[in-house]
């Protein structure tokens, strides 16, 4: 874990050095699914939800694992008339539906989308932050 740690903590610096800024994070990069954000978002919480939870994952989708799955689960049971909404780029896609698949069987409300940032910012004064990155 430590050699691991230490291979990170170098490969960021060269990166660093390299570009004399630090490497993107992949979060900020906008793509279809992040364009469409704003109206998926309208669509999915247009369904009489009691309740909105909200949700994110910056992890790939394979990380979200038993634990989330039952956290989730847990939550939309004793809240079954809500809606969750994950903000995710790894969980908006096809391996992290078939991680959801089990509890849009039930019934539950929960969705994945890939956010837009610099949507989700605007106005804020975090608009400016991500605009400096």
């Amino acid at each position: 874990m430590k050699l691991q740690r230490k291979f990170l903590v170098l490969w960021f610096l060269q990166k660093i050095s390299q570009k004399g800024k630090p490497p993107e994070l992949q979060i900020l990069n906008s793509n279809n699914l992040a364009e469409q954000f704003h109206g998926r978002v309208l669509e999915f919480l247009n369904h009489g939800c009691s309740a909105q939870f909200y949700m994110i994952w910056f992890s790939p989708a394979t990380k979200f694992g038993k634990r989330e799955v039952m956290a989730t689960d847990s939550l939309l049971k004793f809240n079954p008339k809500g809606c969750l909404m994950i903000l995710s780029k790894s969980m908006d896609s096809g391996s992290g539906y078939r991680i959801l698949k089990p509890l849009l069987d039930r019934g539950f409300k929960v969705k994945a989308l890939t956010p837009d940032l610099p949507f989700l910012v605007k106005n804020t004064p975090a608009e400016t932050w991500l605009q400096e990155l």
